[in-house]
């Protein structure tokens, strides 16, 4: 399993907004954007789940998750994809909803997403673009 360290652990938190991709069964994509993700271990991430429909009916037919990171001032970039769980009691879960409570009191978290990291690409400008890390 590929580690979150490093550089992609220092581009993913200089990252404000994460473009968040998920399939349905059938295969139809859908990307989304959001705020709150961080990194939960080095091999989990944690999202989540405040306003999802699609992307949530998705990962219940498709676990299959991706996430882009990048850095403007660096122009380094990153593919992070995944297997996601849905948890909706728990540490995760209490740990999301303390999260988006202190900067959005008024929001009220229907799930956490953990996203176990399986493969990680480059993806900035370069000869190394497109490989996995």
């Amino acid at each position: 399993m590929p580690k979150l360290t490093g550089t992609v652990k220092d581009v993913f938190t200089k990252t404000a907004i994460y473009p968040v991709a998920t399939a349905s069964k059938d295969g139809v994509p859908n990307v989304v954007p959001i705020h709150f993700v961080k990194i939960y271990d080095e091999d989990t991430i944690l999202l989540v789940d405040n306003f999802m429909n699609k992307s949530l009916k998705n990962l219940q037919e498709n676990p299959q998750i991706a996430i882009s990171v990048w850095d403007m001032n660096t122009n380094q970039a990153y593919q992070i994809k995944g297997q996601a769980t849905i948890v909706t009691s728990g540490k995760p879960f209490d740990e999301a909803i303390a999260w988006v409570k202190k900067g959005m009191p008024d929001v009220n978290p229907k799930s956490a997403i953990l996203m176990q990291v399986t493969h990680i690409y480059n993806t900035q400008p370069g000869s190394d673009l497109g490989k996995e890390l």
